[in-house]
């Protein structure tokens, strides 16, 4: 029932996120993604995932969400590609230092209570040139109401949806971690004047919004999405 809901629910925004994440990965990056979940998106990129050599460790809370994925990576015979850990980014124990090309957050970073401390701790388990990569939904507008109702929507959903991400807070929290911002692309306009965004950041020397201009998701539009709307929030 929990994977139904999950797919019900995070099917779309799953398709928008590694549809562009891994036309994003050069061939044969080492990535840690953080919040794998379920692993629904294998059903539709294993062929890619395989094509790009990409080696994949995903780690997750829920372990549930990672039986499934387990059963996801049998079918597809990637084994050799993706690999799972149920534990919290807090806790995980990377093989080595410098040993990942990219860290992805997959509309998980909005899930932490302590945002610092984990950019902190994945700093050194990237390779000299390693990027973070975002994929989350953003506003510019600050809403009471969204401030309210969106960490309480697990208690409907079962599905939590961690608190809201404001592109000013979001900025200012890189500047203060030194990590400039690379590439932020504008994939989907959703509700609530939400976007969904796949933000790249080097975590050395940043100045946060410094190579964009004030409106930085204006910047790019990726081809894994339409215009339309979508309610996730």
């Amino acid at each position: 029932m929990l994977n139904y809901l999950y797919k019900l629910i995070i099917d779309d925004v799953t398709d928008i996120c590694y549809g562009n994440c891994l036309d994003f990965f050069p061939r044969n990056s080492r990535i840690l993604d953080v919040g794998i979940g379920n692993g629904i998106m294998l059903e539709t990129y294993h062929r890619l995932i395989k094509l790009k050599n990409l080696d994949i460790t995903g780690i997750d809370v829920n372990r549930h969400y990672l039986k499934h994925c387990q059963k996801m990576i049998h079918r597809h015979g990637l084994e050799d590609s993706v690999h799972i850990h149920n534990t919290a980014v807090e806790s995980y124990i990377p093989p080595g230092n410098e040993y990942f090309d990219f860290v992805l957050f997959s509309m998980s970073f909005m899930l932490f209570d302590d945002q610092h401390y984990v950019l902190e701790r994945i700093r050194p388990w990237l390779k000299p040139g390693g990027e973070v990569v975002f994929f989350q939904t953003m506003f510019k507008n600050h809403s009471f109401f969204l401030d309210v109702v969106k960490p309480r929507l697990k208690y409907i959903t079962t599905i939590d949806f961690g608190r809201v991400t404001y592109e000013d807070t979001f900025y200012a929290l890189l500047s203060k971690k030194d990590m400039t911002v690379t590439e932020d692309r504008l994939l989907k306009r959703e509700w609530f004047n939400g976007e969904y965004r796949l933000i790249v950041s080097a975590p050395e020397n940043g100045t946060g919004r410094s190579a964009f201009s004030e409106s930085p998701a204006g910047n790019g539009c990726a081809s894994h999405s339409g215009p339309g709307t979508s309610p996730m929030i």
